[in-house]
């Protein structure tokens, strides 16, 4: 029995040694530091690494000296530059890109996005959650919302989802809801462009519609992006199927038109200040009108864990139904968590 005990024992240790071979990224930190460890990506500021002593590390970009990797990347730049090669650091202002062809040299500051090639599914995924409530005694009105998303992210390509639900809670029984469950994907080309495609399905009794479901196409822009902001605009066409409260099931086509921004830092407190706005101008009844609204403002409180406001407002100069109003817009005061 020892004997087989050993034999696994080896056995497990010869088929993890691949394993453990692949952290032998290094990475210096300004103030000397040195960390021997496995890259993961380096997205919206942050280098994410993985270590065998301290689990996952986050550390800001401009906290970086030096970076040497043997292992093949993904790099973009500012500029929309995009190179595959091995990492190495010959001066504290650039990052070398070994490629079969010679080495490229860009500015460290300017690079926004490294991925390894070949990276495992889960490690590609970052989410949040958010919870809200709140409630006033006088007019006897609670609201609950909950939010949710998820960013699958590879060298050429990225899809994302989330989910959100409002509910308004009225002591005279008038209660209403809004829920909304969207997934869209870019895929990108040249140094700024990239191709769109979402789509997603929302219940709005304010509006006077029971669902509605939306698939969109087209094509955007990043306007600016760095490792503190990025501005983004695109366009296309969509079409709709609605539901509403009372009365048929109508198929709408629309243009879009969409612009997304956000702000975030990672020096202690975290913030992270966003906005995304869609506008569809109807194509089969004109003059109908529809925009889609999401603001958020989160600052950390203690590690991971924030507090934020989150605003949205849907309008359709048009509802589906004469009694239902033309706005619904919410705030909350939210709770969230980062993982």
């Amino acid at each position: 029995m020892s004997r087989a005990v050993l034999f696994a024992v080896g056995l497990v240790v010869f088929l993890h040694r691949p394993a453990w071979a692949q952290k032998t990224d290094v990475v210096k930190l300004v103030n000397g530091d040195t960390l021997t460890c496995e890259i993961k990506l380096l997205d919206l500021g942050r280098l994410q690494v993985s270590t065998d002593d301290l689990g996952t590390v986050y550390i800001e970009w401009d906290k970086i000296a030096s970076v040497t990797a043997a292992r093949v990347f993904r790099v973009e730049t500012a500029g929309g530059l995009r190179l595959l090669g091995r990492l190495a650091t010959t001066d504290p202002k650039h990052l070398d890109v070994v490629q079969e062809t010679g080495v490229v040299q860009v500015d460290r500051p300017d690079v926004v996005y490294i991925v390894p090639i070949n990276r495992r599914f889960w490690r590609q995924m970052d989410g949040s959650f958010d919870l809200g409530f709140s409630y006033t005694q006088s007019s006897g009105i609670a609201q609950l919302n909950v939010d949710a998303s998820t960013v699958y992210r590879r060298p050429t390509f990225q899809v994302t989802g989330s989910i959100s639900s409002y509910y308004t809670l009225d002591d005279d029984g008038d209660d209403t809801s809004r829920h909304a469950l969207d997934a869209g994907g870019v895929r990108y080309f040249g140094r700024r462009s990239l191709w769109l495609l979402q789509g997603g399905f929302m219940r709005n009794q304010e509006l006077g519609y029971d669902l509605r479901g939306t698939v969109s196409a087209g094509v955007g822009r990043f306007v600016a992006r760095s490792n503190r902001n990025y501005f983004a605009v695109g366009g296309g066409l969509s079409t709709s199927r609605e539901v509403p409260t009372d009365g048929d099931a109508t198929q709408e086509l629309e243009a879009l038109f969409a612009v997304r921004q956000s702000y975030f830092t990672y020096d202690t407190p975290k913030t992270d200040i966003g906005m995304s706005a869609d506008i569809y101008p109807s194509l089969s009844s004109w003059g109908r009108i529809r925009i889609e609204f999401d603001g958020r403002v989160k600052r950390e409180i203690v590690k991971d864990f924030s507090i934020g406001v989150s605003v949205y407002d849907s309008y359709d100069s048009r509802p589906p139904s004469e009694d239902s109003r033309r706005n619904d817009i919410g705030v909350s005061l939210t709770i969230g968590w980062t993982f």
